[in-house]
């Protein structure tokens, strides 16, 4: 994804409807030009019902974002796996270690925490990485912000590097 593209379009959110849904679609385009299509399967899950699948299931809810095996099948335990989890915040939304977020990241050996400006990466419950492409003090407002193309750069690079299948 284009650098310009992500900034332009992280702050029409921002500025014009602040909701973390909007953050979430921007995340799930930036993961998926930055994965395998043949290899993975990313899938928006924040919708579906507890309980449906106990493997989207987690002690705190259903995440955003799940990446699968190709194979995976709803409702059907035995076809496929879940290789890990992303929970999107809004923008404005500092990225706190809460009950929700620590639960969620039990049940998946990888998990992504975002807010569309602030990237950490976690791989069996520790943090690997963080990339923060703001170039604004925190917290941020509701306003415009500038984002660091380099960082930018990093975050896409280490994004396309993470091999989900590994646990």
């Amino acid at each position: 994804m284009d650098f310009e593209y992500y900034q332009r379009k992280l702050n029409d959110v921002i500025v014009k409807c602040p909701i973390e849904a909007g953050i979430e679609i921007l995340v799930y385009r930036l993961l998926e030009e930055n994965m395998d299509w043949k290899q993975y399967s990313l899938v928006d899950i924040n919708r579906i019902w507890k309980n449906q699948d106990s493997r989207l299931s987690t002690e705190s809810g259903i995440p955003d974002i799940a990446i699968l095996s190709p194979d995976f099948r709803f409702k059907e335990e035995e076809m496929g796996r879940v290789y890990g989890f992303v929970e999107v915040k809004a923008a404005g939304v500092g990225l706190g270690t809460t009950d929700q977020i620590l639960g969620q990241m039990k049940k998946a050996p990888h998990f992504i925490y975002t807010n569309g400006i602030v990237w950490q990466y976690y791989l069996k419950q520790q943090r690997v990485w963080e990339v923060n492409l703001g170039t604004n003090p925190l917290p941020y407002s509701l306003a415009e912000i500038s984002l660091d193309a380099e960082n930018f750069a990093k975050l896409q690079d280490r994004l396309s590097k993470i091999r989900w299948e590994e646990s």
